[in-house]
């Protein structure tokens, strides 16, 4: 079977994104004579100046810290705190979408480095990936554009309306992951607890062999240590008798990195594997080699010899379709392009559990996507255009990279299944102020809506997702004090409490 290389799946998708952008309104996308409406309103101007009714440089640092934060938890993204917050705050919608596009040029290209000096980056594919979101940010962006011209207010609807229901899908990912990971950190605890109590019981029933009683108190000592250190290799999965018994147990990554642990892949994820849609590109897997898995006749014959079933297996687990990631893309670029998000929704989360790809170079590589993909969009759609509030991005940059290192040294000291917790919880509370917000916002566009009610809404909304965010925040920068605290601590000397 014909394998194309990586160029000329690069050269191939490169020619569907010229005939597909070519198809593309151009005089939507490029002209830069955008006619904005002398007075927009005053809470909703994008040209506020920081000591204005607009959000200084503070608040947006806030911002930004939290947003680095989600970032170090879930991996790129954080779109999906900017630009509710920003609108919260009295920025325009097309306005802080911008915005966070030129903030997340600037994280993704930052992280982007370092993932690719340590390797972590599939260039092809991240070329292929940026192609596919560009083209869907290009269409989004047209669509946007189009609607802020035509209603500024009704442009703020329909995007706060995609973000609550972009987040809602979301919603619905994460707090099932949530679930199944509390769930087994309780089985895990309850398996734990039963094998202490039945410890006590196995020592005092079983007779004292004479061998045991001749050894000395060295000998006690360093069999105390063994067992110690076989319970801690146990409790890692290193254990090599429980390898023994259990063949199925998943080998260590081949990539490792502490911000972007390997996620549980869904059922689906083998059959995505091995479908038959060329062409594909080698990318490691997390699946778990199986047993007793038929194969075609087909699949039985290549180069004139009969593979194992273990090889073809491998083979399969080893690569990945390129054509359905590029569609992936193209549906996450459109929404990126409206709601500031969508790397982390779409192509990471699919990714590493649809396709059980290595979520450590799926970071890396999707961080390169974002980085080619948000410069595309800056440089060529929003900030050719101006809708860009020059005076928010240099307090979101400074509070992302703050809360990018604050929050991957305080996601140490928290157990994963709490940190979904913790995103679940902002996601909610951002979809409940984008929901509170819309009457608000169409009484501005000239819906007939009691002001009292939209007062308490709006207000409310705001106050929700203060709430979050300082829950969310506060819990990561409280783990971090509290692991600084614990390595200024003085260590116990070996026999000190003797």
């Amino acid at each position: 079977m014909y394998r194309p290389s990586g160029r000329t799946i690069l050269f191939f998708c490169a020619a569907l994104f010229m005939v597909c952008a070519a198809l593309l309104p151009t005089d939507l996308i490029w002209a830069a004579d955008i006619k904005i409406p002398e007075y927009i309103d005053r809470i909703n101007n994008p040209y506020i100046l920081p000591d204005g009714n607009g959000p200084g440089f503070f608040k947006c640092a806030i911002i930004g810290m939290v947003t680095g934060m989600l970032s170090a938890a879930i991996g790129a993204g954080g779109g999906l705190l900017v630009v509710p917050a920003l609108m919260t705050a009295g920025v325009s919608g097309i306005y802080a979408v911008g915005s966070e596009m030129f903030r997340m040029f600037i994280f993704s290209t930052i992280e982007s480095v370092r993932m690719g000096v340590n390797r972590r980056i599939k260039y092809v594919l991240a070329l292929i990936m940026s192609m596919g979101t560009l083209l869907g940010g290009l269409g989004g962006y047209a669509i946007n554009k189009m609607i802020f011209i035509a209603d500024p207010a009704g442009n703020d609807i329909f995007i706060s309306s995609i973000i609550a229901l972009w987040l809602i899908i979301y919603a619905f990912i994460i707090i099932p992951d949530f679930r199944a990971d509390a769930h087994k950190y309780a089985l895990e605890l309850l398996r734990k607890e039963k094998k202490k109590q039945s410890k006590p019981e196995a020592v005092s029933t079983a007779p004292n062999p004479p061998a045991k009683q001749q050894k000395d108190k060295n000998g006690d000592s360093r069999q105390a240590e063994g067992e110690v250190k076989s319970e801690a290799a146990k409790e890692k999965g290193n254990d090599p008798e429980a390898k023994e018994h259990n063949p199925n147990t998943s080998q260590e990554p081949q990539f490792e990195d502490e911000l972007y642990p390997d996620e549980e892949p869904w059922e689906i994820a083998r059959s995505l594997r091995r479908i038959k849609l060329p062409p594909y590109m080698e990318f490691p897997s997390t699946l778990k080699n199986g047993e007793g898995e038929e194969l075609e006749p087909a699949d039985l014959k290549r180069n004139a010899e009969a593979p194992t079933i273990d090889e073809v297996e491998q083979d399969k687990q080893e690569r990945i379709p390129v054509i359905p990631i590029f569609l992936i893309t193209i549906v996450g670029g459109f929404f990126m392009s409206i709601t500031g998000s969508g790397g982390v929704i779409l192509t990471f989360t699919l990714m590493t559990k649809a396709f059980a790809c290595v979520a450590a170079l799926v970071a890396g590589t999707d961080l390169a996507r974002l980085a080619i993909s948000s410069g595309g969009l800056t440089l060529g759609a929003y900030g050719l255009n101006g809708f860009i509030n020059i005076y928010c991005i240099t307090g979101l940059v400074f509070g992302t990279i703050s809360g990018l290192h604050l929050g991957s040294k305080g996601l140490k000291h928290i157990l994963p299944y709490r940190v979904k917790g913790l995103v679940s919880l902002l996601v909610i509370s951002v979809i409940i102020n984008r929901l509170l917000a819309l009457p608000a916002l169409l009484r501005k566009a000239g819906a007939d809506i009691y002001p009292g009610l939209v007062a308490t809404l709006d207000s409310g909304g705001s106050y929700i997702l203060l709430i979050g965010a300082l829950i969310f925040g506060g819990w990561i920068i409280f783990a971090f004090l509290s692991g600084v605290y614990n390595s200024l601590q003085p260590v116990k000397e070996k026999g000190a409490d003797k």
